[in-house]
């Protein structure tokens, strides 16, 4: 049987239906690696981190790019913070796993600020900051066994 889309497919054959259960299990990983209260460190970060970075720049009047990406760092570095919040049933002790990537990666949010913050309102510095926070970020997602140090 030819596929649908060849040129001599027959317009009237049926598609076969087929369940696709590919994000299954992505769904589950990322459930299980950002518990509820990883989820409210973010919400509760991301806006106060965002609200400091505009009360930071100073203006009133922003550029929207500018705002869109303030706001990407924030997001970006509240979910940096909320990786050291520690999994349920494992104490109060922070979530630090290898130290050298974990500096590395907590040191990424406030340098992150400190780059939008340089000249404010430049989208080219903002762009720069999302990619410091960024790499926080991935530092922090990635399998520990995979640190260097």
């Amino acid at each position: 049987m030819m596929p649908r889309t060849e040129p001599g497919a027959d317009p009237l054959t049926p598609v076969r239906a087929v369940a696709i259960h590919a994000n299954h299990g992505r769904l589950a990983k990322a459930r299980a690696a950002w518990p509820l209260r990883r989820l409210a460190v973010v919400a509760v970060v991301a806006p106060a981190l965002m609200a400091l970075l505009v009360a930071v720049a100073g203006e009133s009047v922003t550029p929207p790019g500018w705002t869109a990406l303030a706001g990407l760092v924030a997001l970006t570095g509240a979910a940096t913070v909320a990786t050291y919040v520690p999994r349920p049933g494992s104490g109060a002790r922070l979530d630090v796993g290898c130290t050298p990537c974990a500096s590395v990666a907590a040191l990424t949010v406030p340098i992150a600020v400190v780059v939008l913050n340089m000249s404010s309102h430049d989208v080219p510095s903002a762009l720069l900051a999302l990619g410091v926070a960024v790499f926080g970020l991935r530092q922090r997602l990635t399998d520990p066994s995979t640190c260097p140090a």
